[in-house]
């Protein structure tokens, strides 16, 4: 390093004492490495510099997101290159600043007790690669950084920093597997799925969707209105809001387990399109709204859940929970669903329910926040051995809706829950029903999955941990259970 750059860097021999504030990421390089030697400053060009693309080191093959360099130790090497015009040996002075998620510096990292905080690496031939490593402690995990370099070849500074490179240091999952319990019993594959938005495609077997929709060429959900009267007004359903993908579940709030049948992640908290091999929620938020020639007068948004749950051999049920989103404004006098009726396709048979069946009132005047559900059993035929049925129940509401301005008619329109799909997720309440062969084994018995869900797998990790996943979940994509 050379007796002038030792002594300073031992002693603080640098005029001043240390600033009080900050330093400026933008200023000069800081002259750690002792005087320059003058007499050698008028040759022009001859001042050595830093490489263009300094790293960090040992990193990982994937960079971390925002450009960062992944570093999966916490014994860091910083590294870059130095050339020297006059082909003298040159050293880096490496300089380490935390940053924000765009690498913009924030606060300088004192490397050691030097003045300025900096490691100076030994020199190195013209061309070379200058390394310095990292005293441990000075640099947290999961935590961004940025550094960079400055030359000095025993005579001329380069007057200038090398570009900034980003790094953090993010450790490797630790893949210690505990022991093996062999004893322990398999989970349940009805109640051990995640939840997820995924869909993949039946080989071959599309089934027969009841709406106009096409599975191969999905349409955008589309506004149901009613006619308008001779004065031009009309109420319409308007297209729901589409699901956020990816969002995670949560319990509900204001969905009760009478809607949901105890499923915590089915809930009008939010918009979802959320789905096991056994069970599909789909939440949406569906205006309704009073038109006048067209023109929005008044908008009175609900949250419609619809949950299907695919109960066990020749039955599933459907829940339905309709509450407002907000009160229902002025505007109106009254909204209430009075007429209901499911769809399904041959063999498949919906058990329809009397308004009593409503466990809360299905209308709501100004002001009012409550909850409504009903719930409805469907039956299917297993008469038939061997028999693959496909079905898409599906539903459709009838409502008066009563504007407050005194017209006494009221203005019925309909929605049917097809017609609303967004968001590609058309497919996800597809069922599939099995009828056991005439020769499968004795105690088979019916069942039905949502065939487009992408398969999981729940591994019994305890007993297998060497297949459960990273997170400890023991659950696979990809395997059909």
């Amino acid at each position: 390093m050379g007796t002038a750059a030792l002594m300073l860097l031992s002693a603080g021999g640098v005029a001043g004492a240390a600033p009080a504030v900050e330093p400026d990421p933008n200023a000069a390089p800081p002259k750690v490495h002792g005087p320059e030697k003058t007499t050698f400053a008028a040759a022009a060009g001859a001042r050595p510099a830093s490489g263009k693309t300094p790293k960090a080191a040992p990193l990982s093959r994937n960079a971390a997101p925002g450009g960062f360099q992944r570093v999966k130790s916490q014994k860091v090497q910083l590294t870059n290159t130095v050339t020297d015009p006059d082909g003298d040996k040159a050293n880096l002075t490496f300089e380490v600043w935390t940053s924000d998620a765009a690498g913009k510096p924030v606060t300088k990292v004192k490397l050691n007790d030097s003045t300025y905080g900096v490691i100076v690496s030994p020199y190195v031939a013209s061309g070379g690669t200058a390394k310095v490593d990292v005293p441990a402690g000075k640099l947290a995990l999961n935590t961004n950084y940025v550094f960079r370099t400055n030359a000095y070849d025993g005579s001329l500074y380069e007057t200038a920093w090398s570009p900034w490179a980003k790094f953090r240091v993010e450790l490797p999952v630790d893949l210690t597997l505990p022991t093996p319990n062999y004893a322990s019993p398999n989970p349940n594959h009805f109640a051990a799925q995640k939840p997820h938005y995924y869909q993949t495609k039946p080989l071959g077997q599309a089934g027969t969707p009841l709406s106009a929709r096409s599975t191969s060429a999905a349409k955008d959900a589309v506004e149901q209105c009613s006619k308008p009267d001779a004065d031009g007004r009309q109420v319409c359903f308007g297209k729901s809001t589409p699901a956020p993908k990816g969002k995670a579940p949560h319990a509900s709030e204001k969905a009760g387990a009478a809607a949901t049948a105890g499923v915590e992640w089915c809930n009008t908290n939010f918009e979802s399109i959320l789905a096991t091999r056994f069970i599909q929620c789909d939440v949406r938020t569906v205006p309704v709204i009073i038109r006048m020639d067209g023109v929005p007068q008044a908008v009175a948004n609900f949250m419609f859940l619809r949950m299907l749950e695919l109960d066990g051999q020749n039955t599933f049920t459907e829940h339905l929970t309709i509450e407002p989103a907000q009160q229902i404004p002025p505007a109106f006098r009254e909204i209430n669903f009075v007429g209901w009726n499911h769809l399904c396709e041959t063999s498949c048979t919906p058990q329809e329910q009397p308004v009593t069946a409503w466990k809360g009132k299905p209308w709501w005047v100004p002001g009012e926040m409550h909850s409504a559900t009903l719930t409805t059993p469907f039956s299917w035929d297993t008469s038939l051995a061997g028999t693959d049925y496909r079905f898409k129940p599906d539903i459709q509401i009838d409502a008066n809706i009563l504007p407050a301005d005194g017209k006494i008619r009221p203005f019925k329109t309909g929605y049917q829950w097809s017609l609303d799909y967004d968001g590609g997720a058309e497919d996800l309440d597809r069922i599939r029903c099995d009828t056991p062969a005439a020769d499968a084994p004795a105690g088979s018995v019916p069942g039905c999955v949502f065939v487009n869900v992408a398969p999981t797998y729940t591994f019994n990790a305890k007993a297998f941990p060497h297949v459960a996943d990273s997170e400890g979940h023991g659950q696979a994509p990809g395997f059909d259970g």
